[in-house]
């Protein structure tokens, strides 16, 4: 008797960690499709924004558009910039990377709002990246005087005189 209890006991434990593995599976499968749906949301927005980014030479060099895949899979805008779907799978937030924090850029539900306010930090970034860049002087039009100009070919015609002079010399043509 004490025999069938364990048998039966055992049978019971069994079958319990047959629904658990089962569940768990479910679990991990309901995770992977979120994960999935995160990711094509994402991979919509980037196709949304591509035409944008290359449009304009500047904005391919500064923007990537990178889609890394992971938990959770991000869009790289930039270097500091990316979008997540958080805090659920239909939640775009658009954040941004500071050397001593995170500044929230977007968050929504709306695609086309969040491809918006990713349009607007790449304009202000491409502004940013302009005012940085280093502005050429300005061109006068001012030429040389004419007592420059005469010096330059007095100087020159000097020079060559005496290089013939010289040459003349080191050839034995001219003695001394």
């Amino acid at each position: 008797m004490v025999k069938a209890a364990a048998v039966q006991d055992r049978d019971g434990l069994a079958e319990a960690l047959r629904e658990a593995r089962l569940a768990e599976a479910a679990h991990f499968e309901a995770a992977l499709d979120l994960r999935d749906s995160k990711t094509l949301r994402l991979q919509i927005l980037k196709d949304e924004l591509l035409p944008t980014v290359q449009s304009s030479p500047e904005a391919t060099d500064l923007f990537d558009l990178t889609l890394l895949p992971g938990d959770p899979p991000k869009l790289w805008v930039d270097l500091t910039a990316f979008v997540v779907m958080e805090p659920d799978h239909r939640t775009y937030r658009v954040l941004q990377d500071r050397h001593d924090s995170r500044d929230l850029l977007f968050e929504g539900a709306d695609r086309e709002q969040a491809a918006a306010a990713i349009r607007r930090h790449m304009a202000h970034r491409l502004v940013a990246r302009e005012r940085q860049s280093p502005v050429p002087p300005p061109v006068s039009g001012v030429g040389y005087s004419s007592a420059t100009l005469i010096l330059a070919w007095v100087s020159g015609f000097a020079f060559g005189a005496l290089a013939l002079v010289a040459a003349a010399l080191y050839t034995g043509l001219l003695k001394y």
